[in-house]
């Protein structure tokens, strides 16, 4: 469900997930101070309202477990964006440094989550030995 979202959803799910927010149609300062995007807020509220990730109570905007769950979702889907771009750089670099070839295995199963930090660490210090 997260793909659906626009940054600046997201960004304001984001905002959520720490505290209440003022609604932007009382406090439009509120919306300057976390960086929203102006030109989006009510579109943004509404849509967000309307599919359960959101709701108002009375002057405050509050996220609903549904929008927690969709924020843990997209949060989730950047890191292992993140982790495979870490995979794919280990990997560039192995091919332009081969000496490096042990320390980019140990980073690429770090990233995949198959090695915790000590078995990389370990595996590494085997190599060098």
């Amino acid at each position: 469900m997260h793909s659906a979202l626009s940054p600046s959803q997201l960004q304001l799910l984001q905002h959520l997930m720490l505290a209440e927010v003022p609604h932007p149609d009382t406090d439009p300062v509120a919306v300057a101070v976390r960086d929203l995007e102006e030109a989006s807020i009510a579109n943004d509220v509404r849509t967000l309202s309307w599919m359960g990730l959101l709701e108002v109570r009375g002057e405050r905007l509050a996220i609903t477990p549904h929008g927690r769950a969709v924020h843990f979702e997209a949060e989730c889907a950047a890191l292992s964006a993140r982790l495979a771009e870490v995979s794919a750089f280990a990997d560039d670099l192995q091919r332009r440094t081969p000496s490096l070839a042990a320390e980019m295995h140990a980073l690429r199963q770090l990233a995949d989550g198959t090695w915790s930090v000590a078995e990389a660490v370990a595996y590494v210090e085997r190599w060098a030995h």
